[in-house]
């Protein structure tokens, strides 16, 4: 059997109780660190997080599942050829289908796929994920409309593709939830044109970091009447699900330079609110 087990969110305690009961009970357990990266506390060495993840279930050795292992050359056939005789676990951060983009399957989907297709038992065991949890900044989860993913800008590239989807949610007065971008474990080019795999610190893009480039799209665009500008009202969100998460709302303008402190972020475009809305906003608000 193939567990595919969400983690939640904030730390390692984020799992559920039937996720961890199935954790328990596998010969061999991964730990999905292509998507994301677990918010232990992110200023840990990954060593460190490991050890709490070994430490509370049990287990001697948590495999880190990077690029390479999950959709590179092999594309899990080591995690799949090892379900076929034994209980294996493949851990994701937040809800094991909660980073999927609705256009098409990706990573887990992928996985789950091939699984089935190999006559594998598969268990989706489910979790929290920053989808439903970022209704504990007030605003009703059935007004939000399509979720976007701001990515990160190079000196060659900056993709505005979310845009339109900002557009149609203001259009109908709906909320819009911003991923913001992760770096985890990227190569390094100069490096690999040598022949050698090196890899960049993990980048966590901030709330500020996103507004700065939301602001810079309509600069690239502009557009006579845009989706939104530095007075629209949104909302930042800092490590939700933890004990020290961070909810602050305001215009854009203001939340630009505001300290949200570690990641992760993620930002909330504000549509058209409901007199409860407005009321929990109220305690939000910046000052």
């Amino acid at each position: 059997m193939l567990y595919v087990v969400g983690l939640g969110l904030g730390d390692e305690r984020g799992v559920t109780v039937r996720g961890l009961d199935a954790v328990r009970r596998c010969a061999r357990v991964y730990m999905e660190a292509h998507t994301a990266l677990l918010a232990l506390a992110v200023d840990d060495h990954p060593s460190s997080r490991l050890a709490k993840l070994e430490k509370l279930y049990g287990k001697e050795v948590v495999i880190v599942a990077g690029r390479e292992m999950v959709d590179g050359e092999d594309r899990s056939d080591r995690i799949l050829r090892e379900a076929t005789g034994a209980d294996v676990a493949f851990l994701v951060i937040g809800h094991p289908f909660g980073s999927d983009e609705p256009s098409g399957k990706t990573t887990h989907t992928d996985l789950v796929l091939r699984a089935k297709k190999l006559r594998v038992g598969v268990k989706v065991i489910d979790s929290a994920s920053v989808l439903n949890a970022v209704g504990a900044c007030g605003l009703q989860l059935h007004r939000y409309g399509e979720a976007i993913t701001v990515p990160f800008f190079t000196e060659t590239c900056k993709r505005d593709h979310f845009y339109q989807a900002i557009v149609n949610n203001r259009w109908l007065g709906l909320h819009t939830l911003c991923l913001l971008d992760i770096h985890v474990k990227g190569p390094v080019s100069e490096y690999l044109c040598r022949g050698n795999k090196a890899y960049e610190p993990p980048r966590f893009m901030t709330v500020n970091t996103a507004i700065s480039q939301l602001l810079e799209v309509l600069e690239m665009r502009g557009e006579p009447e845009p989706a939104y500008d530095e007075d629209s009202l949104c909302i930042g969100v800092a490590r939700l699900g933890s004990d020290d998460e961070k909810i602050v709302a305001g215009p854009m303008g203001k939340l630009i330079d505001l300290d949200f402190g570690p990641p992760p972020h993620c930002l909330v475009i504000v549509g058209e609110t409901t007199l409860v809305e407005e009321e929990m906003l109220e305690f939000y608000m910046i000052k």
